[in-house]
């Protein structure tokens, strides 16, 4: 029997107790007498107003398990009362008082030892990480007293530390310079007062005189050092002068190195750079292992060792409060110190652009994985470093604690050369091995056939499922369909429709276990069908979630312009069926609202087209497929007598299905010829005027389409283009 069995097996059984409470908690006491569990036992429930308890903990001294209602094998984070939610957004632990009996709170609180009163789950919180607790506290105690015998031999830093570092920071120091007079004697013994400037320079500290004299606020070359420094001019005021710098510093001890970081504040109130220093992290290591302490900002200041030591993490430093993060400064002799450490010259001979940073990293990664220093010696340092160090790399199927070269990328020789042309990341890698576990072949033939697909999120996963030879062999005949050609690539289309397809299609709850409707003979065809039909469920959806709204704007409308009588007279002038497509006249504002918003025209957007049917300049009538009379398809915008002003569908556009349709329109426009009343024919040369004088001033205006696929063209031409007038046959 296990040690969690033993426990549950004397632990007693929660009871519910007898409060009128939300909430409260149960406590019982037992006696265990296993091989593991000997001694007393606890068992606390916690109960809200249902049958079953919340959560239960038992107890054996430090060692414990628990239960969760609606969670048959929760973790030990899960039972935490800080995640176990008692309402929503609310978790246990903010209930500072769950009630609980006179004799039951004693008993736990004399269980473990804490007489709180009143605060019975800050006690079972406290039991639940006693055990970690222990572990913490012996752990760093252990940590505290090796810090205390290695720091008995820590370096101090030298007296010439300032001087080391304001010649390595010249960029946070000044030329200073300051105006002076000096006496000269010109030729004939007259003497004469010149000006000068005298310069001190804080990266050297170098004192010289200058003949000709220099700017506030310039860039200057330091006569004895050769550094280049900004001038400042001692007679400005220096009180928001303000620099910080990190620094590193090194020095070697036996068979190891010492490596300090510090804090370094600049202050020029004497006009000078004088640095004040602040400890930050010590580090120590002999290339093999690494200790690291932090700075602790308690009451006392000390170093407190941390668990995972980075050598690494030296380099980078914030370079002030609220100042982003920066490489730290360091003198040459510090690159030196390191590197005897670490003996990582070898990488040099397999990257000539390494520089110190990377350096460390790089041998960090060696340290840390088996086969990470084959993986440099082949090429893979740049995808090595970016996959262990940056952040916003992508989960990875690499295995980098593998024991073996080819184990760590999980594929053969033969795989690995066959994706493994780009080194500098294992994007690669990982595509070919999310392939692989799909049941494609790793080889040439097959990565140049999937070039294009393998990106594409879910193809892997799609082919698999629709058996990965059957769905290629299929993709590249719809390839050679919709291409015309098969150059030895699925084309990027081809594939990207069909998941569209099969993911519609599943939406649709056709079968997909047929085969003529998993892989369709006309892939774009199909595609395109569901498209539509998807388009068409969508703007149905919308349009009965605007019924109310439509409603209610279709009967002002009908209040001011009476679009309904006017239909009812035009009705049998208009109306009309052809072989494949029919010509409907809407029964009212109402129609013509429904039919904009599911098109999502702009009928909907104004009344200027309602103005105009009540004045007779112009009707709107809908164009439909006869096969599928109730679904709206295309807007026509007809003057009195067929002229057809505008053709508009789905997003106020024209597709390219309009060209079937236009021998219709003017067969249709030919049989209202036949039809015409001669108040039609009155109100057709009406409009026919208006319409020509609008497009004269649109031409003169100059107007231009804002928005849509004509974006940028003329108002007028577009509607020319557009303007379907009535072809006058003879006879």
């Amino acid at each position: 029997m296990k040690k969690a069995e033993e426990l549950k097996l004397y632990a007693p059984e929660p009871k519910r107790p007898e409060l009128d409470a939300a909430l409260c908690m149960s406590v019982a006491e037992g006696q265990g007498m296993g091989r593991y569990i000997e001694g007393k036992v606890l068992t606390v429930a916690v109960w809200d107003k249902k049958e079953k308890p919340l959560v239960v903990w038992r107890f054996f001294g430090d060692y414990w398990t628990g239960e969760l209602r609606g969670n048959e094998n929760p973790t030990k984070g899960e039972l935490s009362p800080r995640q176990i939610e008692v309402k929503p957004c609310q978790c246990l632990t903010w209930r500072t008082e769950v009630p609980a009996t006179k004799g039951e709170s004693e008993l736990l609180q004399n269980y473990f030892d804490d007489c709180r009163p009143g605060y019975l789950i800050g006690i079972v919180e406290d039991a639940l990480s006693a055990h970690a607790r222990k572990k913490r506290e012996g752990r760093n105690a252990r940590q505290a007293a090796e810090t205390k015998k290695l720091f008995e031999n820590l370096p101090e830093p030298p007296e010439d530390l300032s001087k080391q570092v304001l010649k390595v920071c010249s960029d946070a120091g000044f030329l200073w310079v300051t105006n002076d007079k000096q006496n000269v004697i010109e030729p004939g013994g007259v003497e004469k007062k010149i000006s000068i400037q005298r310069a001190r320079c804080d990266s050297c500290g170098g004192e010289y005189t200058l003949s000709e004299l220099l700017k506030h606020k310039s860039t200057a070359t330091c006569e004895c050092c050769g550094e280049k420094m900004q001038v400042r001019n001692t007679r400005y005021s220096v009180k928001r002068l303000w620099a910080a710098r990190t620094f590193l510093w090194s020095k070697p001890q036996g068979d190891g190195v010492w490596i300090r970081r510090y804090l370094v504040y600049f202050d020029f109130r004497n006009h000078r750079a004088e640095p004040e220093f602040h400890g930050r992290g010590i580090w120590w290591t002999d290339g093999k292992t690494i200790k690291q302490w932090k700075r602790g900002w308690g009451e006392k200041a000390q170093y407190i060792m941390c668990q995972r030591p980075k050598l690494s993490a030296m380099l980078l430093a914030p370079s002030g409060p609220y100042q982003p993060y920066t490489l730290a400064s360091h003198t040459d002799q510090f690159e030196s110190d390191v590197r005897k450490v670490l003996k990582s010259e070898w990488m040099y001979q397999y990257d000539n652009h390494l520089n110190f940073p990377w350096e460390v990293r790089q041998w960090e990664i060696v340290n840390r994985y088996p086969m990470a220093e084959s993986l440099v010696k082949t090429g893979w340092a740049d995808a090595l470093c970016s996959q262990v160090y940056d952040e916003y790399e992508h989960s990875t199927r690499i295995n980098l604690r593998a024991e073996t070269y080819y184990g760590v990328f999980g594929l053969n020789r033969q795989e690995l050369a066959a994706v493994s042309q780009s080194k500098k990341s294992f994007r690669e890698v990982d595509n070919a091995l999310e392939w692989k576990e799909a049941g494609l072949a790793i080889n040439g033939k097959n990565m140049a056939m999937t070039a294009n697909i393998r990106k594409l999120s879910g193809m892997a996963k799609t082919l698999q499922e629709s058996g990965m030879t059957r769905s290629l062999k299929y993709l590249r005949q719809q390839t050679r369909r919709v291409t015309g050609s098969y150059n030895g690539q699925i084309a990027l289309q081809v594939a990207s429709d069909w998941l569209d397809y099969l993911d519609m299609a599943g939406q649709m709850k056709m079968n997909l276990n047929l085969e003529k409707v998993r892989f369709p003979l006309d892939l774009k065809r199909r595609h395109d069908d569901l498209v539509l039909e998807r388009n068409k469920r969508r703007r149905k959806d919308a349009l009965r979630g605007a019924a109310s709204s439509i409603k209610k704007d279709a009967k002002e409308l009908e209040n001011q312009f009476h679009i309904e009588n006017i239909y009812k007279k035009i009705r049998k002038i208009y109306e009309y069926d052809g072989a494949e497509y029919i010509i409907r006249v809407p029964d009212g504002a109402k129609a013509i609202l429904e039919e904009s918003r599911f098109l999502d025209h702009c009928i909907q957007r104004g009344t200027r087209y309602f103005e105009r049917i009540a004045k007779r300049e112009s009707y709107i009538f809908f164009m439909r497929r006869k096969a599928d009379p109730n679904t709206p398809w295309y807007t026509l915008e007809v003057e009195p007598g067929g002229t057809v002003r505008q053709k508009r569908s789905y997003n106020n556009d024209q597709y390219a299905d309009l060209e079937d349709a236009k021998p219709f329109i003017a067969e249709w426009q030919q049989v209202v010829q036949g039809r015409m009343t001669a108040a039609e024919i009155d109100f057709a040369r009406q409009s026919k005027e208006i319409r020509a004088q609008e497009f004269a001033e649109l031409k003169e205006n100059g107007n231009i389409i804002r928005t849509g696929a004509n974006a940028g063209k003329l108002l007028v031409d577009e509607l020319m283009h557009d303007l379907m007038e009535v072809e006058k046959r003879v006879g």
